[in-house]
């Protein structure tokens, strides 16, 4: 599997502070693409209140989702969890930080 890193022009990767939620990129693209969101929350087979939830950053991307989305929408299951992963470690690490 590739590894996708942003690198800048000295050749070193950059990183944003920014913790960005899968759910966030999702309403993005639901609304980029015109989708009524009840329309798209049965075509993942799941409830309206559900992807809700997951647009207001309330649950995860699961690798069931992530396959639904790649299914639905195109976008590659493998980026909806690089997502959720990046998401989940930089909240830990901000949690750390706050503890220690």
């Amino acid at each position: 599997m590739p590894a996708y890193k942003v690198i800048g022009k000295s050749g070193i990767p950059i990183k944003t502070p920014e913790t960005l939620h899968p759910g966030e990129v999702l309403l993005m693209e639901i609304e980029a693409r015109q989708l009524k969101k009840s329309e798209f929350a049965a075509q993942l087979n799941i409830q309206a209140s559900q992807l809700s939830e997951l647009l207001h950053e309330k649950r995860h991307i699961s690798a069931q989702m992530a396959i639904k989305l790649e299914t639905i929408l195109g976008i590659d299951a493998e980026f909806w969890m690089r997502l959720q992963t990046s998401y989940d470690i930089a909240v830990e690490r901000k949690r750390l930080a706050l503890a220690a």
